[in-house]
């Protein structure tokens, strides 16, 4: 058995309108930094049957989880992997009827132990930690260690942008960096994913 936790890896976001240049960079990201899982959400658009078809095959075919922000109904008619919802028992006891029991159900909890320990025991398969706008990091960073250390539901810290936020947070035991959802609008956007995921991945945690 492993003296070390796995390491820990990005999550990426994406939301409409998926413009052809998101298409390309996501491309570009899926086959030069690995991420775990790719989050697809409405944004400002509406989500195209047509167009998550091919964008879902893209990710999954590049060994990546798929999963669709709030629409229990789009992911079980889509093929994803799974939904990301709101930490709500009766919402996720929802998402897990109608998708079953292999689905990837995610739940988005803040800054709230009580939402991820109800979650958690419910069955969700991971835990979204982030302050809320303007909010304290070291609050973050306080509550991923007390998780990392109790608990072994994975956990994501939530829209992380600077290399230094994730290297703090990675080395107290998050599994998972979430980056927002903007990163696509930069122009180096490639560039940055690749920093981060050198920077987490070769930071070594105890089991």
């Amino acid at each position: 058995m492993s003296k070390f936790k796995p390491r820990c890896r990005l999550y990426l976001q994406v939301a409409a309108p998926i413009t052809a240049m998101l298409e390309r960079r996501l491309s570009q990201a899926l086959d030069e930094v690995s991420p775990a899982c790719v989050l697809i959400s409405g944004g400002s658009g509406r989500l195209e049957s047509a167009v998550l078809d091919g964008l879902i095959d893209r990710i999954q075919g590049a060994g990546a989880a798929c999963l669709i922000e709030n629409d229990i109904e789009a992911s079980a008619e889509l093929g994803a992997d799974g939904v990301h919802i709101a930490a709500d028992p009766a919402l996720y006891e929802r998402a897990r009827q109608t998708l079953g029991e292999s689905a990837n159900i995610g739940v988005g909890c803040g800054l709230s132990r009580h939402d991820a320990m109800t979650l958690a025991e419910s069955g969700a398969d991971y835990v979204a930690f982030g302050a809320v706008e303007g909010g304290d990091l070291d609050a973050l960073a306080e509550l991923v260690a007390w998780w990392s250390e109790i608990f072994v539901v994975p956990s994501i810290a939530w829209d992380i942008e600077s290399i230094a936020e994730a290297e703090r947070l990675t080395k107290l035991g998050v599994d998972f960096i979430a980056l927002p959802r903007t990163i696509w609008e930069d122009d180096d956007a490639l560039d940055i994913l690749r920093d981060m995921d050198r920077a987490i991945g070769s930071i070594r945690r105890d089991a």
